[in-house]
């Protein structure tokens, strides 16, 4: 029985992970590839693949390299590509981010992206966190109805060290239909923090057998976070 309402979102990074989140009461997948790396672009045959297989919604990273959210020419030229190729797909959504050098939400970059994936919903990644004022950042992604989740930690350090900044981020983000989604760090011990003022939460390495991501999915803490 799960306890007070919340929706939860895992990350996957194989086809095993999309099983074991279906069968296991999860709400939607955050699908990735590299998560040493902290998550880039999947394979588009994991994609196919993982997406015929689940029956929960499938959004997928798109993210071209590791160091840092700022993208040249040639990434957004990649990343666009690998949007119209996971639009080929069955995928529900995409995750994305971009930042300028000046630490606020590339808008050239993003609206060639929401046009890319019109039909998709967009998740804007952690990269909210990297931007140099988290609520410059949310008016920012207001202007754009394409946008309907922000992954965010409340900025640097963990979401439950954030906590006040996050539930004040999520009362702007929901008078303009946006969800403020926690995530880094959540664990069964802290999952609980979350459930009175969010409706999603996102779950990385706290639901593995180990808490790394060389493991699978734990149905007991998955449980945990529901």
């Amino acid at each position: 029985m799960r306890g007070v309402s919340i929706m939860l979102e895992v990350i996957a990074t194989n086809l095993q992970d999309v099983i074991d989140a279906n069968q296991y009461g999860a709400d939607r997948i955050e699908l990735c590839a590299n998560m040493h790396e902290g998550g880039l672009t999947p394979s588009i045959g994991l994609v196919e693949e993982a997406t015929k297989l689940s029956k929960i919604p499938v959004h997928v990273m798109v993210r071209s390299h590791d160091h840092g959210f700022v993208y040249n020419a040639l990434d957004q030229q990649v990343m666009l590509s690998d949007i119209k190729h996971i639009k080929e797909t069955n995928a529900a959504g995409i995750v994305i981010g971009a930042l300028t050098y000046e630490g606020v939400v590339d808008e050239y970059f993003l609206k060639k992206a929401i046009q890319r994936a019109e039909g998709l919903d967009i998740t804007f990644h952690r990269a909210f966190d990297s931007a140099r004022i988290q609520f410059e950042a949310l008016q920012t992604l207001m202007k754009y109805d394409a946008v309907k989740t922000i992954l965010s930690s409340g900025g640097e350090g963990k979401a439950a060290d954030n906590l006040p900044l996050l539930i004040e981020l999520n009362k702007v983000a929901r008078e303009h239909g946006k969800t403020i989604m926690p995530g880094h760090g959540i664990n069964e011990n802290n999952a609980g923090m979350f459930k009175a003022d969010f409706d999603w939460i996102h779950a990385g390495s706290g639901i593995r057998l180990d808490g790394t991501f060389q493991t699978g999915i734990s149905q007991k803490l998955v449980h945990a976070f529901l």
